[in-house]
């Protein structure tokens, strides 16, 4: 069985403040666009939700999982405009990573 572990940018700040299009699959590409958003803005807690999945990640590597990183960016007009574009780049990540299942780490209540 194979894990994504799914990050979640609904406000899109990793593109509007940091450059970056979603998705975002991988681990290095999290961790540069992380380095990207910190360095746009460092209070972001963007930032540290895409760390703490890059984090998860290594540690289930670690424990011999089989898993991928991925982080998926909103819009920032949040709502339906937001959650449409996250379900499109959601269909993207499960066509390239093919998970059976997923973890979600998110940094609000929405």
């Amino acid at each position: 069985m194979k894990t994504v572990i799914l990050c979640i940018d609904r406000d899109d700040d990793l593109g509007v403040k940091g450059g970056v299009e979603g998705p975002i699959i991988g681990r290095e590409e999290n961790i540069r666009a992380a380095l990207a958003l910190g360095l746009a803005d460092p209070e972001d807690a963007d930032t540290n939700t895409v760390l703490a999945a890059v984090k998860l990640y290594d540690r289930m590597v670690k424990d011999g999982e089989n898993v991928e990183v991925a982080t998926i960016c909103g819009n920032a007009d949040v709502g339906y405009k937001s959650d449409r574009t996250l379900m499109r780049q959601l269909e993207e990540v499960m066509e390239v990573v093919n998970p059976n299942r997923a973890i979600l780490v998110s940094n609000g209540a929405e």
